[in-house]
This record gives C-alpha cells, sequence and structure tokens, in this order.
C-alpha cells in the first residue's frame, strides 16, 4: 500500500506526495472520492487486474482462431 498526502488541487488534477520521500504525483480529480481534498491523508492499492488480463488474452484467442480459419 502506497502513502499519500494530497498537497493541492490545480484544475482537474490533484497533486498528490507519495511515500516517504513526497513523490509528486499529478492525478485527475475525477478518478478521486468527491469528498478528498486539499490536505487529506490517502492510501493507494495498485494490484493486477488478473481478470481483465484473462478476458482480453480469450479475446485475442477469439479473433486469432476467427481470422485463422480465412487463410
Amino acid at each position: 500500500m502506497i502513502k499519500g498526502y494530497i498537497d493541492r488541487i490545480e484544475e482537474d488534477k490533484a497533486v498528490i506526495l507519495l511515500g516517504d520521500d513526497y513523490q509528486k504525483l499529478n492525478f485527475p480529480m475525477e478518478y478521486l472520492p468527491k469528498d478528498l481534498g486539499e490536505g487529506d491523508y490517502i492510501a493507494i492499492d495498485i494490484k493486477r487486474d488478473e481478470a481483465a488480463e484473462s478476458d482480453a488474452a480469450d479475446e485475442l484467442l477469439s479473433l486469432w482462431q476467427s481470422t485463422k480459419g480465412n487463410d
């Protein structure tokens, strides 16, 4: 889990300072909960979306198989 702090809002972006070394991240406000604002502390959990990867692989295989029959 990554800890952060919303330093400020600039137009439609939140400037978030991440981690102990305060790496800056400009993040679209539209993807943040509406009740967050300047001065709020946040936690970010990033993980692999295995279901989406599997769906994409299935779709690619299906497309490949449909074009294979056209040779």
